[in-house]
Order: C-alpha cells, then structure tokens, then sequence
C-alpha cells in the first residue's frame, strides 16, 4: 500500500486580501523587508480586507490588533518568517484555531506579529497505515475526519475545531485515552522551526536530545514553531456513546455513585467525561458523556450495556442519546447551539459531531480557572452544585484513567514532559459574559474563583495544573512541569531559545 495524503476538501488557502507592498509600507514597515525577501508569503496588515475576522480570538475582552498577521503555507515560510521576526527584535504568536484558555496564541500591540499557520494542513497516513504525519495548522476534527474514511481514529479534542498540535503538546485529553493514552503518547516525532530560522526534526541525528520529550507535554511554541508531528494511529473501534443528562441539583449523591460504581469497575474503554451547563438561563445540567470503546467483535457490547444501565439509576435523567437502536435527539446546550444525533452504534469521529460545543468567537469576554481532583465525591459533588452565574458558563470535567495513566513503568517522566500521570478528573471552570454585562461578568469571575477556593479548601485538588486550560501565572511552569521537569524545560529553552522570541507560547518557569 501506498500514503495517502488528505484531498483539498481538508485544505484551507490563505484568505483573499493580502498586502501589497504600498500597504506594507504604510501599515507595518518593519515587515517591508520580510515581504522583499519572502514574496510569496501571504501578510495582512490593518488595511487588509476583514483583517479583524482574521484576528478574532475567542475571547472579546482582547481588542488590540497585532502590527501584522503572516499566514505561511510551508516550513520554508515559516522559516523565513521567524528568522526575520527575531532578527528585528519583534514579538509573536503562534495561532491556529485561535480558543487558546490562556491567551498564548493571541498577538497584539505595536511590535506583536501573529503567525497564523491554519494553511499548513496537510495530512498524510503512513503505508502501512499505523502513523499520520500531520502539519501544524491540522484541526483535530478534520485529522479524525480524515482518519475515520480509513476505519482509524486516534485520540483528538472533545472540540473539533481545536487546533491538534496545540492539543497533543499540551497534554491531550479525550474519550480514547483509557485505550490509546493522552495526546503527548501518541506523539513520535516532531519538526519544529527555531528562533534562528534552524529547522529541527526529532528523527535527525543532531536534534536536542530533550526536543521530543518537551514536545510531549511541554505545551506547543515552547522551543520553536510546530511545522509538524507524526503521531500514532489506530483501528477505530465502534461505540457505545452519548449524552446522559441530569439536574444540577442532583449532583452530590451523582457524584458519590460514580465513586462507588468506578470502585467497582473502571475499564480503560470506558471514557465518563462530563460538562455542567446552563443552556439558555432555564436551569443547570449535569452532562456525563458516555463512551464505551468495544472490542473489535463486540463481545463486549452486553457488558457496556449493563455498565449503562448503572449510570442511569444515578438520578433523573432528563435526556439520554446512548442508546444502540437508530432514533434522533435534539438538545439546546450552549449558547443556543443544537446538538443532534442519529445513528446506531457510533465511531468516535460520530460521536464527537453529537458533543454541543460553543460556537467560536462570539461576543463573550472569559475568566478560567482549573484544577484537577483523585476522583468523584459527594463533597465533590455539592462544591460543584452550585448554581451558573450566566447561560454560557460552563464547568468542563476530563477523566484520566486507564492507558493515560501510564506510559512504560518508571521511566514515565523521561518520556514525556506532562507531569500528572494517576489517575485523576480534571475540571476546567469557564466563566463567561457579554462584554456589557459587567455584573453578570463580575458573577461569573468569584464564582469561577470560589469553586477553585472551594475545591481546594477541602483538601481535593492536586498539585499538578493544566496548561491547555490555564492563563499564565507568575511562576505556573512549576505546576506544569514539577521541580525536575521545570529544570530541565529551562535547560532546553536555554539551548534553543535563549532570547525567549517564543515568551507568549511559554509558562512562567522562574520558580514561585
């Protein structure tokens, strides 16, 4: 067998509108040169047309434009383009779907240049059909897109339109990492464009011995510019999945049972991620998104089935689309998106359509705060109860157990940067409001900052942070990393970004 490489149908060009060189001149002159030498790269300045659509961010609190945004289409361009950044003295950002938590791929101000790599999507599977080789601007959901025509799937983001290397090098949380591990283990390889303009590629006989295993957890633009990463992939398993909804209200006693059920039985090919949502202000939810991975022969389709049954003597479910016969649901969730789902037995990439997710960009500005916890509680449980300050907050809970636990024994921490390896949930609490409601944006900050308080008052929360879900602190990398791993990052960005150009892409990694 032959690669293949995905069709253009996963392809999107740089927009219409670029500069011209008088726009250049008159907008960003620094980048005049840049256009000289590279004149195939695509630059918008402010005079560009939609240039602020093209800078949207997910969070609206955010309105200064960067001097620039370059959308390169090959590592070439990349290459070019952050040589001449560094050698200017200018600032960047590394962008791609643009819902970064922490705001690391948001450029703005008068020196600030965002380079958008959403063009550089290629995607090609291996012949022997075991390895994808993705570029930079990959969305997870067109890689498991692409992927499921195959009958192979790997572990993607709960949201499709994340950006897949900004996901996997952060960590990777998904249904699929009771079987197949966290996006860092899946990651074998990496091409990443230094601040000098060096190309280095993990496979290369003088890469820094260190490279791949930041990459694995260290979080994306650590070191450099991610061109590309080539990743495992897998058969796809069909499923068992859906949404089981309850009351808010009933949280606490739900929360017990899943400390008693997962006692008793916790298979890695089950995945019992959750939300909490408010959808429309008509009252809060419980979402626990059920997934059963089944083995190749569905022997085990009983046994998911009863596991399923379990889950639904927990409380008053108010909706549930797990079901194996065919049928179609529909459910307002978040910001009056609608959910729907019509199917018998689901692939993962099936099952990801059906998840409601937040339409991007909208007119909402964000607060954030994570924490992670052992496991499910009744205490847990009432901390969370409380009620949404507004309809699009949300609480966001990822379950880490099974094959993302462990990686080869003790050796864990030579493999991979990502620090928490037992097994724990952890929760992502989103407050959100429109910019002119400043007391529903004031609800929703102390509340997101009371669950924390809260959480960690009652002696839950782990030390350990997540960087996909966090806003840079004065000395974070520590929570991230751990005291090794903080030693051996600042190690590596000494020896390959020793000016610190990748400062946005980077947690505070001075000790706190």
């Amino acid at each position: 067998m032959a690669s293949i490489t995905a069709g253009p149908e996963f392809h999107t060009a740089p927009p219409p509108g670029a500069s011209s060189a008088s726009t250049i001149e008159q907008d960003a002159p620094a980048l005049l040169e840049l256009y000289r030498e590279s004149p195939g790269l695509h630059i918008y300045t402010a005079s560009s047309a939609n240039y602020e659509a093209l800078n949207r961010i997910n969070d609206r609190s955010i309105t200064t434009l960067p001097v620039a945004t370059v959308r390169p289409t090959n590592e070439t361009e990349v290459s070019t383009a952050v040589r001449y950044i560094s050698q200017k003295g200018l600032t960047l950002a590394i962008r791609n779907s643009g819902v970064d938590q922490g705001g690391r791929s948001r450029a703005f101000g008068p020196k600030d240049v965002s380079l958008d790599v959403r063009s550089m999507d290629k995607i090609v599977l291996s012949a022997d059909r075991r390895e994808a080789t993705i570029e930079g601007g990959v969305s997870g959901g067109n890689l498991v897109k692409f992927l499921d025509n195959y009958g192979l799937t790997t572990p993607t983001a709960f949201s499709t339109t994340v950006g897949y290397v900004g996901w996997a090098c952060g960590g990777g949380y998904s249904t699929l990492n009771g079987i197949m591990g966290l996006g860092v283990d899946n990651i074998l390889a990496g091409r990443v464009v230094l601040a000098d303009g060096r190309i280095m590629g993990t496979d290369d006989a003088n890469c820094d011995p260190d490279l791949l295993w930041a990459l694995r957890g260290g979080g994306a633009g650590i070191v450099g510019v991610v061109t590309s990463l080539r990743v495992r992939v897998y058969r796809r398993p069909d499923c068992l999945a859906g949404n089981i909804v309850f009351p808010l209200a009933e949280m606490p006693q739900i929360a017990q049972k899943l400390n008693e059920l997962y006692a008793w039985k916790k298979p890695g090919k089950f995945a019992g991620d959750a939300a909490i949502i408010n959808p429309a202000g008509q009252g809060a939810l419980f979402s626990l998104l059920f997934f059963w991975a089944l083995e190749e022969d569905r022997s085990d389709l009983d046994e998911a089935k009863e596991y399923l049954e379990r889950v639904l003597q927990f409380g008053t479910v108010i909706v549930n689309t797990a079901e194996e016969s065919e049928f179609s649901v529909v459910i307002p969730f978040l910001m009056g998106h609608i959910g729907k789902t019509d199917r018998k037995l689901a692939t993962p990439y099936k099952f990801l359509l059906s998840i409601p997710t937040p339409v991007l960009y909208q007119d909402l500005i964000h607060a954030r705060k994570t924490v992670s916890v052992s496991g499910w509680s009744e205490e847990l449980g009432r901390i969370i109860s409380e009620p949404m300050p507004t309809p699009t907050t949300v609480i966001i809970m990822h379950d880490s157990h099974g094959a993302g636990t462990r990686t080869s024994g003790s050796n864990i921490m030579e493999n991979a940067a990502f620090l928490n390896r037992e097994p724990h949930l952890m929760f992502g609490f989103f407050a959100s409001a429109s910019p002119n409601d400043q007391e529903g944006w004031k609800k929703s900050q102390a509340w997101a900052e009371r669950l924390l308080e809260n959480v960690t008052k009652a002696g839950l929360a782990m030390p350990q942070r997540y960087i996909n879900f966090s806003k840079p602190l004065k000395g974070d990398g520590l929570g991230y990393y751990g005291a090794q791993g903080l030693i051996r990052i600042k190690a590596i960005k000494n020896r390959l970004d020793p000016a610190n150009l990748f400062a946005k892409s980077t947690p505070d990694l001075t000790e706190a």
